[in-house]
């Protein structure tokens, strides 16, 4: 028995769409994905991601010490990339070196 295909110019039936097909929902997905979020999906890590940024928001006046480097840095710089921006753009450079 063979199988039908849709002829040209017929459009494909779309598929049904749920409150469950939101982005956020799939793994690796998270609409915060590009500014570090490592959900990917999860709801538990992402709301501790989310409490601990906002913790590190409200004592953003006071200065840390980054656990490369000893050199102080905010708060949020450690939540957000584990080190001050000294040791990130050093790390960067090291890895991708630029090309004169």
């Amino acid at each position: 028995m063979a199988l039908s295909r849709p002829g040209p110019g017929t459009p494909a039936a779309p598929a049904p769409h749920t409150e469950e097909d939101a982005i956020a929902t799939h793994a690796g997905r998270c609409e915060e994905a590009p500014l570090g979020c490592p959900c990917r999906g999860d709801e538990r890590i992402h709301e501790e991601r989310a409490r601990a940024l906002a913790e590190a928001r409200a004592g953003s006046g006071e200065a840390v010490e980054c656990p490369e480097c000893g050199g102080p840095t905010t708060p949020l710089a450690i939540v957000s990339w584990g080190n001050c921006r000294a040791c990130r753009t050093a790390h960067s450079r090291s890895t991708h070196p630029l090309r004169w």
